[in-house]
Order: structure tokens, then C-alpha cells, then sequence
């Protein structure tokens, strides 16, 4: 096939495979990975991989260093403050045992390590949610070397993102697709109780669901079996929060002149011969600067796919209906049999060699009379030479030894990282000189030996200091701490919200539009939008709010923080920072931010601790947790498909035929002004309903492109408030509710009622 021109002037990026196994990491190294990522038995974003226990971490440490492989170990889970010292102690353990780096989404952990370990390279996990400049620029104060960017960037956000950061950017390249933007999903955790920024996500996106218009009877379980998805279903629209795998091999070239550091390979619960078949196409793809071929992208799909692969977000800037083709399936056994012809994988690659990835060495043997052996030995790359000595020759009682003698056992460096550069090392050898092929053979391996500890010394670890609170946050019991509101949008106002709460946040572009109207009260601020991959366009937006006389700002992520902190607004950080710690509240304090909600996660004992530490933060006390938060509209494809009967279920609630107006292409998408029937900056909000098979149902909502998923419970602690430990804040999300159901939230919440919904455990 006919191949794109090629920009031979950027140096490749590195190729970064996943290794959740022993096994997977031999084939990660013999198939050309520059670097593998693996974690621990504990505080790794994949607990269901087959990881590495202690032993098993510290031979692939040696083994990565021995063949020149960097190794980033993943602590990106969120952890109280009873288990960081478990995870310092880990993190000690892997410098020392000479990792590369930590990949981490805990701003305590990070904190931590910084401190204590100020060389340890830190990279930002995608499970931060880090997509702008501003964050890279703020990330690289706190010793952060790279991020990695949400798997939604489009090549000309990535070209942006590279030029301007300070970090080096991480994408990913292969793999699989989580619908919700990464760190922002709790759908897990809220179904079943299984944390995804704990590491133990049960991928509830897999699984099948009906998509519906407009709310009904939020929280109504329905029952009327014709009205659920079938669990068995091979019908791929239902399963409208599973997307197809990740394949960018046809847009290599691109993406080696876009300057991107390194490529990530998704797939830690992936077997050995998937990493290996999977990562060593796209050694290839790289080493010769070019996209797949037709027959490659088969290979990929032949090892495992879901239908097929896409690569809608990255290509979304230039292909409008990308979005639209990214919905697949795990094929059944059998489904994968048909398509690779029978084998439902490629067959198993049973050794993983290593031998071409051996340093190309030259060495000398000298063997002169009455003095003990020496054998030199320099490592052609850097120039590092040793030398070793042996036993003495003897006088040759037969044939003396001559260098084609030796030959053949100097000659084998197998097992090493080394190869002779001439195929052998060069001898100087007196006259008449025997010497035993055991003792050739044990100096050769000294030779070897002393030169792979010259170049991996043991690693040298300097240490610092434990990072240290220096301030407390005032906090107040319960019922007694201030109150906060956010809203989804303005239409949800009414009069009394501004005396019942000391702040109220609304969209920044419904701020905007109201302060031009006038009459905006002043404590109403702005809550900005929770991914942003245009650092310039927020900053304009920021500066927007300012002038506009907004002196209060929600914020998603540290970029934001900076930004406002610099226009001089007060900043509360919201519940999407996850934050779980005393370490990571007081970072996100000691770096500007006011107030910060911490996780809907943390349990009431956890609030208590971090009040304990003198660093309480904020609490959602009422509101529909956000469980997911979509790139794409989970409602543009309803059109298409087979509808429901118009029956009415348990309630009352109605199931017409959808008549979605718009495209549902998000805002990020070109010529894209007029958008869910509104405008780029006064889009309609579009509702649904998503029911899973038991008949739960959660609401929906989508604008420009974008999806909320919400509880279908609401978090009520009316009649609980006296339970609450010591906290910054309580945070009222109102999502879902109308003007009257909020004002009635607020009766309900005066008079302490209880009321059907989640609890703070």
C-alpha cells in the first residue's frame, strides 16, 4: 500500500508495553519494547492482572536493567491515610531495586515521593485526568517529568499538548478504550461496590444496556422484561458504553512528527503472546518510520479486538462521523475462531528470545608465562572498558593453546547482555603456553560479569525528608459547616438559592451569559469545565470570568488551579481530584486551592481521619454522584437503533421514540457552532435514561458531545448531618433536579426528613 512521506527528522518515540506478568514482561523485551510497565501485588490501577509478587519484582528489575529496558512501576490507585506508608515503603524498595520511574495519580503519593526520594522520576497516570498545558506546567513544579494524556486527544490536540509542555507527553497507542474519561468513572464502585481508582474495576461498560430519551421516573426499578436488554445479546447497539479497541498503526508517521515521547501499549491483563505479537508490529511500524500495512492491521485484530479496532477520538478533528463507528463487542470464542481462521489466538510464542537485544562488546585475552591471566572487555556504546584476572598459564606439556583453540569457548556470551562486535575477543598469547577450557571459560564470564555491574552500578537513592504538613484548614461539625451548591446549569435558579448557601456554582458559560444579562448575584461562581485540552482557550475563559467580575471558581485539575490562582479567584477544587488523603488534601491546599470536596468514596471514618490530621476537606452531602463522563454522546446512535415498545413501566413512565435533533458531535468537533440544537456556547442539554439488565436506571445527560451518567439514587444525609465529622464544606450537586425539586431538597434537608437514597457509610 502506498505510504505517507515520512518526517525522518524527529527521533522516535519510545515504545512503552505492558507487562502484568513474568511472562508478559519476557515478551515485551523480546518483541523491542524501549520500556514496560508492571505493578506490585498492591496499589496498582490493575489488581485483576496477574502482577508480580516481591521476589518476582525484584528479578524483573534486574532483568530490565540488565537489558537496557526502563521500567515504570505503577502505584496509581487512590490510598488512606493508613496505607501510605505501605506504599512508601514499596516505593523505597523499587528505587533501590533500580526502577526507572513511578507512574502515580495520588497527589499524596506523589507528594510523598518527591520528598523523601527528590530524583525519582514521577510520571502523571491518565487516571489524573491531565490534558492541558497549564497542567503540564503546573505538574512540572512538583516533580513530575511526564503525563500521560486522556485516550480522547485528537493528533491536532497532541500537537498542540507537545509544543507547549514542559513534560514530556505519554499517549496511548493500542489497546482498550474506557467509554468514561480516565480517573472520572465511579460506576463501578457505586453498582457493586468495586473501586476503579482502587485497581479493582469490574467493567460495568461491557456490559449490556437499553438507551432511552428523556428521564421518566428516576430511580424506578422496571420490570417489564420487553423494556431490558438481553444478558446473552450478540447485538452490539445493546451495548452502548463498550467501544471497540484502540489501533493507531495507520497513523504512525503522524505521530512520530507530532514529538510525543513515548507510546503506550493498553493491555496489563493481556496473555504473553498478545503483548509479544502485539508490541513487536509496532516495533516494526517505528523502526521504518511508516503506517501499517492492511496485512498488519489484521495481525492486530487477529490477537484480539472487539469488533474491530478505531481511532475516532484521535482522528476527530478531521472525520465528523468517527464517532459514530467506535461501538464494539467482545467476540465470543467462537466469533474469534471464524475470524482468525479457526485459532482463537495467534499461536503461542513459547521462548521469548533476547539475544538481539545483546550490546555489541570487543575485548582482548592475554596469556603470557609466569603472570595470571587478563581479559579486557569494552562496551562499544559507551565506551566502558573492565578488566579481569585469571588463573596462570602453564607450560604446555602437548599442543599449546592458540587463539583458534580458544575460539570457541570465547566466543559464547549467551545468557549475557553482550555480544563480541568481531564474533570473539582478540588473544595475546605466549609461546608454548597451556591453559584449561574451564579457567577460559570463567574468565570470560568474570569479564562479562564486572562489565554489566559497571553499567547498571546499584542504584544510588538519594533520600529527603517526609513530606510535612505545615497548615490546618478550619472545619465545623456537621449541619453547622457552610453550604455549597452546584448547579448544571441556570435554569435550575430560583430566587431563594442565594441565601441558602454561601456558594453557588453554575457552568462558566451560564455565568457568562448572566453576567451579561445582568443581575447575577454575588455569590454565584463559576464551575469550569472538568476536561479541557486547550490550555490557551481556558485561559481566555479564566480571564473572561474575571472580567466579567467572577471572583469564585470550581476546578477539575491543577492546571485550572493555576490559572485561577494567578487571576486571583478563590478556588474550591471539586470531587472528580479524587482525593482520598491527608497528604493529597494538603497538596492541593499548600498549592492554592481554598476548599476541596474530597471522593464520594471516602467513608465517613475516612473524613474523620482527615479531620483528625487538622486537614478536613468538603463532603458531597445530597446530590446524583456523576459515574461516568463520556467523549461521545451515549445518546446520538438511539436514532439507529431498534426501539423499545411504547409501553408505559412501573410509575407511569413513558418510552417514546427519540427525535434527537443533533448530531451528537461534541464541541471539540470543527465547523461544529450549531450543536444539540443551540450554539458552541449554549448547547441544549439532551436527557435519556440507561437501564442495565436488573431494570436499574440512570440518568443521562448529554451536552456538546459530552455524557454525565449519573446515580440513579440520589446521596441523602438530611437526616444524618449529626454524623457528619468536622468538614470544610458541604457540597449540594444538583444535576438532574428542576427549580421546584431543588427548592423541595431544600424543605426536606431544613426539616432533617429521610428520604430514599445512598448513604455516606
Amino acid at each position: 500500500m502506498e505510504q505517507k512521506k515520512q518526517n525522518t527528522g524527529k527521533a522516535l518515540p519510545e515504545l512503552l508495553a505492558p507487562a502484568g506478568s513474568p511472562e508478559a514482561l519476557q515478551a515485551a523485551m523480546s518483541a523491542g519494547a524501549d520500556a514496560v510497565y508492571f505493578g506490585g501485588a498492591a496499589f496498582s490501577n490493575r489488581m485483576r492482572a496477574r502482577n508480580f509478587g516481591t521476589d518476582e519484582l525484584t528479578e524483573a528489575l534486574q532483568q530490565t536493567r540488565r537489558w537496557g529496558v526502563q521500567s515504570y512501576i505503577t502505584i496509581n490507585t487512590r490510598v488512606r491515610d493508613d496505607e501510605m506508608g505501605e506504599v512508601l515503603s514499596l516505593a523505597e524498595f523499587l528505587l533501590r531495586g533500580g526502577c526507572s520511574g513511578f507512574i502515580v495519580a495520588d497527589m499524596g503519593i506523589a507528594a510523598q515521593i518527591h520528598s523523601r526520594f527528590p530524583e525519582a522520576m514521577l510520571h502523571g497516570s491518565t487516571q489524573m485526568t491531565l490534558a492541558s498545558a497549564a497542567d503540564a506546567r503546573m505538574m512540572a513544579q512538583y516533580g513530575f517529568t511526564r503525563m500521560v494524556v486522556p485516550r480522547e486527544i485528537s493528533l491536532a490536540e497532541l500537537n498542540t499538548l507537545v509544543g507547549e509542555s514542559p513534560l514530556e507527553i505519554e499517549m496511548f497507542l493500542h489497546g482498550a478504550y474506557c467509554v468514561s474519561v480516565s480517573g472520572q468513572c465511579l460506576m463501578s464502585w457505586a453498582m457493586g461496590g468495586r473501586s476503579g481508582n482502587r485497581g479493582e474495576c469490574a467493567q460495568p461498560c461491557r456490559m449490556v444496556y437499553r438507551v432511552q430519551r428523556g428521564y421518566g421516573e428516576i430511580g424506578e426499578k422496571i420490570t417489564d422484561r420487553r423494556l431490558l436488554p438481553k444478558p446473552d445479546s450478540r447485538n452490539a447497539a445493546d451495548y452502548p458504553l463498550s467501544l471497540k479497541d484502540m489501533c493507531l498503526a495507520s497513523r504512525i508517521p503522524e505521530i512520530i512528527a507530532s514529538g510525543v515521547a513515548s507510546l503506550k501499549i493498553e493491555g496489563r491483563q493481556k496473555p504473553a503472546p498478545y503483548v509479544y505479537g502485539v508490541t513487536k508490529i509496532y516495533r516494526t511500524l517505528l523502526d521504518e518510520r511508516r503506517a501499517a500495512t492492511v496485512e498488519e492491521i489484521r495481525a492486530l485484530d487477529e490477537l484480539f479486538s472487539r469488533g474491530g479496532f478505531t481511532d475516532g477520538y484521535f482522528r476527530s478533528a478531521e472525520d465528523t462521523g468517527a464517532y459514530s463507528r467506535m461501538g464494539g463487542i467482545r467476540p465470543t470464542t467462537e466469533e474469534q475462531m471464524k475470524n482468525t481462521g479457526g485459532s482463537p489466538e495467534k499461536e503461542a510464542v513459547t521462548k521469548y528470545d533476547l539475544a538481539h537485544r545483546a550490546s555489541p562488546c570487543t575485548g582482548k585475552l592475554i596469556l603470557q608465562a609466569d603472570r595470571p591471566a587478563e581479559m579486557t572487555m569494552t562496551h562499544c556504546t559507551s565506551g566502558i572498558t573492565v578488566s579481569v584476572t585469571g588463573e596462570t598459564p602453564q607450560a604446555a606439556t602437548g599442543s599449546p593453546v592458540t587463539g583458534e583453540s580458544l575460539a570457541k569457548n570465547l566466543s559464547k556470551l549467551g545468557g549475557t547482555p553482550f555480544c563480541w562486535e568481531h564474533g570473539q575477543p582478540e588473544t595475546e598469547i605466549g609461546t608454548g603456553l597451556w591453559y584449561p577450557v574451564s579457567a577460559v571459560n570463567a574468565i570470560r564470564r568474570r569479564a562479562a560479569e564486572a562489565l554489566e555491574a559497571a553499567l547498571h552500578p546499584a542504584p544510588a537513592v538519594k533520600t529527603g525528608q517526609a513530606y510535612a504538613h505545615t497548615m490546618t484548614k478550619e472545619a465545623e461539625n456537621g449541619s453547622r459547616s457552610p453550604a455549597v451548591a452546584v448547579l448544571t446549569g441556570r435554569a435550575q435558579w430560583s430566587d431563594g438559592l442565594a441565601d441558602a448557601f454561601e456558594t453557588i456554582y453554575i457552568p462558566a458559560a451560564d455565568y457568562l451569559r448572566w453576567a451579561k444579562d445582568g443581575g447575577l448575584p454575588g455569590n454565584v461562581g463559576a464551575d469550569l469545565p472538568v476536561l479541557v485540552f486547550d490550555g490557551t482557550g481556558l485561559a481566555e475563559r479564566i480571564r473572561e470570568l474575571k472580567a466579567a467580575g467572577c471572583r469564585q471558581v470550581r476546578i477539575h485539575s491543577p492546571g485550572q488551579l493555576q490559572l485561577a490562582k494567578e487571576a486571583g479567584m478563590h478556588v474550591c477544587g471539586s470531587f472528580r481530584l479524587n482525593v482520598w488523603n491527608s497528604d493529597a488534601l494538603h497538596w492541593w491546599y499548600a498549592a492554592g486551592a481554598d476548599r476541596v470536596t474530597v471522593s464520594p468514596e471516602v467513608t465517613l471514618g475516612g473524613l474523620r481521619s482527615l479531620a483528625k490530621a487538622g486537614l478536613p476537606g468538603g463532603a458531597v452531602v445530597y446530590g446524583h454522584i456523576p459515574l461516568m463522563l463520556t467523549e461521545r454522546c451515549v445518546l446520538h446512535e438511539l436514532s439507529r437503533r431498534e426501539q423499545p415498545p411504547q409501553q408505559k413501566g412501573k410509575g407511569g413512565q413513558k418510552f417514546p421514540k427519540p427525535a434527537i435533533p443533533c448530531g451528537g458531535l461534541g464541541g471539540r468537533m470543527p465547523g461544529s457552532g450549531k450543536v444539540c440544537g443551540g450554539t458552541k456556547d449554549n448547547p441544549c442539554l439532551c436527557t435519556g435514561i440507561l437501564t442495565d439488565r436488573t431494570g436499574s436506571t440512570f440518568p443521562m445527560q448529554a451536552k456538546n458531545g459530552e455524557t454525565v451518567i449519573y446515580n440513579s439514587l440520589p446521596l441523602w444525609m438530611a437526616d444524618k448531618m449529626d454524623t457528619l465529622p468536622p468538614l470544610t464544606h458541604r457540597e449540594f450537586l444538583f444535576t438532574i433536579e428542576t427549580a421546584e425539586e431543588i427548592r423541595q431538597v431544600l424543605r426536606d434537608t431544613e426539616a432533617g426528613l429521610q428520604r430514599t437514597g445512598r448513604r455516606l457509610k
